[in-house]
């Protein structure tokens, strides 16, 4: 476990290790709750016109608001919607430690889309606002990602300026993975600036209105097609900036890849070495290659966790994800509150070796945002 000490939020300190980091736990704004922190004339039009995403269309079950599990919803009506009914069911239920929030709003339907560009940034800032007043201010476990406009840079890196000002908890920012332009084409390299700069990650979540379709083949029929395909993507977006060279023009990038699976990536990095070896001379700008930049540059998060029948073919996945020198990149999350939530008492094989699990479930996520002991 990680030896180095947390600033204290308040009173005495009595440091106790971190055993247990959740890295996507879902805060879900809704209209009321944002009203408060949005200019008048933004929040007339929230209230008179809504939001207008250029997919127009909500994949999630209507039975299942937002994906929320049923015993998730508190009074206000929105799962994710109140810090303290999340503290208690999540934090208190299962001793988590630190917490990383993950805005939905602010990733998917407030990222961009059919509206102007100042109110989408406007919505950006209410939710990060929203955040740090209602969530940060209920409890020192909660860290959070910046919610940003990511299709249009410059107001994201004025966003990420501007929370980092605020607060030093928010640990990364998050974007969604249906984007105009695959993520490693230049229109976004004020964001990687910005980011290595603060030190910061960069997490990819699915979702997003950039492009407005779901699939690189059109719009699904079912919204199994779609969670079934979380991780498709992903791929686009981690082939595009290992080749594009982002890695090489910014070494100490970090990105996180969350609720996209990890079983898909030994696999992928096979196929990208093998591109390599016989068409890398298309990319000769590259300085290492494809397994070395996700070994040194990625992290994965592991809901949904991966679950077979029979226990050797998880084990043997692992192993395979091992080998590529990312089993230290693989970190714990629960998803709370979706209706797929993975609780912390049960995601994981009960008959990993002790190291595997403590590594998944808190010390690679403690290195990498700089998490230390928390206090008592």
């Amino acid at each position: 476990m990680t030896e180095t000490a947390l600033h204290p939020v308040g009173g005495a300190v009595n440091p106790v290790a971190i055993s247990l980091v959740d890295t996507d736990v879902h805060n879900i704004s809704y209209t009321d709750a944002l009203l408060p922190y949005l200019p008048q004339r933004w929040a007339e039009r929230l209230r008179t016109f809504g939001v207008r995403t250029r997919a127009e269309a909500d994949v999630t079950p209507a039975l299942r608001p937002q994906a929320g599990r049923h015993d998730a919803v508190p009074p206000c009506g929105v799962a994710g919607g109140d810090p303290v009914f999340a503290r208690r069911q999540h934090l208190d239920m299962f001793g988590v430690d630190i917490a990383i929030l993950n805005n939905i709003p602010g990733q998917i339907s407030h990222s961009g889309g059919n509206d102007p560009v100042v109110f989408s940034a406007a919505l950006e800032a209410a939710n990060n606002d929203w955040t740090m007043d209602q969530w940060f201010g209920s409890d020192p476990r909660w860290r959070g990602s910046v919610a940003i406009q990511y299709d249009n840079p410059a107001f994201a890196v004025a966003e990420i300026e501007r929370c980092r000002a605020l607060d030093d908890r928010w640990v990364q920012a998050v974007v969604g993975t249906r984007t105009e332009r695959p993520f490693g084409h230049e229109k976004y390299w004020p964001l990687f600036e910005a980011l290595t700069h603060y030190d910061m990650p960069l997490a990819f979540h699915p979702g997003g209105s950039g492009s407005g379709q779901l699939s690189g083949a059109g719009w699904p029929s079912y919204y199994f097609e779609n969670h079934a395909g979380y991780q498709y993507p992903v791929v686009s977006q981690v082939s595009s900036m290992v080749f594009e060279g982002v890695f090489d023009r910014w070494p100490t990038l970090k990105v996180v890849v969350v609720e996209g699976g990890w079983s898909w990536v030994a696999p992928f990095v096979w196929r990208m070495e093998s591109a390599m070896d016989v068409l890398g001379s298309e990319v000769s700008h590259l300085q290492r290659r494809p397994a070395e930049y996700l070994a040194e540059h990625f992290w994965f998060t592991t809901q949904p966790m991966e679950e077979p029948t029979r226990s050797e073919w998880f084990t043997g996945a692992l192993d395979q994800f091992s080998r590529l020198g990312l089993v230290e990149r693989l970190m714990f999350s629960s998803d709370y509150p979706h209706w797929d939530y993975d609780s912390p008492a049960e995601a994981l094989p009960h008959d990993l070796p002790t190291d595997v699990r403590q590594s998944i479930m808190a010390d690679t996520a403690a290195a990498l945002y700089g998490f230390g002991r928390r206090a008592r």
